[in-house]
């Protein structure tokens, strides 16, 4: 934790419902008496400009795709930490952060190499990027994976047409390999991970679990501090 702050990475497969499902829960904590910061990535700062325009590219290869999303991370790593010392929420909600970097780099260099690569992979490249990063990028508290049936993510991404970077997010092959390394995530860290299938009809009941699991967590952290 950073001071009292209990930082939540949001990550999980496009059209899943996440950001809607941050937002949901945000404003739980917040009538709880919580206060709460967010920070979507990719954003709008230079780094983030440049991994959305070129990064986006069809003609971009995967790992300079990757490389340019994970360098936008990093450099606004400085901005999410001022921002949690300078306004000291009881939680900081990273909308996607490196790990999705990493995860959707390593799949699409799978999709367009045919190059396997697993949780051996993830494991690797995760733990070499930390131990890089260890000054830079904040240290997660809790990761929330939001995921959804196929047939449910396609129809939600279809109100999305307008937006220029829709061909990955609609690619169904990329978006299994890149669930998969979610999976090997989690299997690596159960203990970080809240888990989350958001099918239709549930936002109202999976937002309240999560409060509840974060709220529990952020107090056992804080339970941890003081002993």
């Amino acid at each position: 934790m950073l001071s009292d702050t209990f930082v939540v990475v949001w990550e999980g497969i496009d059209g899943a419902g996440k950001t809607t499902l941050l937002e949901e829960v945000s404003k739980i904590l917040e009538k709880r008496g919580y206060r709460v910061g967010r920070y979507k990535t990719p954003s709008d700062t230079a780094t983030g400009r440049i991994a959305k325009t070129v990064g986006n590219s069809a003609i971009i290869d995967p790992l300079t795709r990757m490389l340019l999303f994970l360098a936008n991370t990093s450099d606004d790593s400085t901005t999410m930490s001022s921002s949690i010392e300078h306004n000291k929420p009881s939680f900081y909600f990273i909308d996607r952060y490196y790990l999705c970097s990493i995860i959707y780099g390593l799949a699409l260099i799978e999709k367009r190499t045919n190059t396997p690569l697993g949780g051996n992979e993830l494991k690797s490249f995760l733990n070499l990027v930390e131990k890089l990063g260890s000054k830079i990028f904040i240290k997660p508290d809790a990761y929330v994976v939001v995921i959804v049936d196929e047939e449910t993510r396609l129809r939600r991404l279809s109100a999305k047409q307008e937006r220029p970077d829709i061909t990955y997010e609609l690619d169904t092959q990329l978006q299994n390999k890149a669930l998969k390394l979610y999976e090997e995530f989690k299997n690596m860290n159960p203990e970080w991970v809240i888990w989350v299938e958001n099918r239709d009809g549930t936002l109202k009941d999976n937002a309240d679990k999560i409060a509840n699991d974060l709220i529990r967590r952020r107090e056992k952290a804080l339970r941890m501090r003081v002993s």
